[in-house]
């Protein structure tokens, strides 16, 4: 009951409302500039790209900058 009231909770407000959000991009502007889009994020941060970029744990979730630009 617990886990569904979280989720519930959290569909309802949003990650980013709920301060769980991971790191926003604003601490890293020089590689995350020009940055507006979902597929942008996700083409370094997909788990499957082999690269320096740290892998997402929910590559199937659209919203990226929704929860990780705090200046939206």
């Amino acid at each position: 009951m617990k886990k569904i009231c979280l989720i519930l909770i959290l569909a309802i407000t949003g990650c980013a409302y709920m301060g769980i959000h991971g790191k926003s991009i604003q601490n890293f502007p020089d590689i995350h500039e020009g940055v507006i889009g979902d597929s942008q994020c996700l083409s370094c941060h997909h788990p499957d790209n082999a690269n320096e970029a740290p892998a997402s744990p929910h590559p199937k979730f659209t919203g990226c900058l929704k929860c990780h630009n705090d200046k939206l």
